[in-house]
């Protein structure tokens, strides 16, 4: 039973930092504070562009274990997050 135990706390607290990752969460609120932002639609388009750029960084980034790519793509979520999110 202390092994079971032991285990699964182990497995828990490996899987805590993909499941706190704020990019997983954020890119995809940022998103839907994008549709209903009063912008020009031409502006809106190039930030709702750099905001898939960055989603996929983020996701290549989880898929080969590389932080500077998680990093990087959290820079281009908080540069959008400036312009659109309240």
């Amino acid at each position: 039973m202390k092994t079971l135990l032991l285990a699964t706390t182990c497995a828990t607290l490996l899987a805590t930092p993909s499941l706190a990752c704020r990019g997983t969460a954020e890119y995809p609120e940022v998103m839907a504070v994008l549709a209903e932002a009063n912008l020009p639609e031409a502006q809106k388009a190039a930030y709702l562009q750099r905001l898939e750029e960055g989603a996929a960084l983020h996701h290549q980034g989880h898929d080969s274990d590389d932080m500077a790519l998680r990093q990087q793509s959290l820079a281009i979520l908080d540069e959008i997050m400036a312009f659109v999110a309240p």
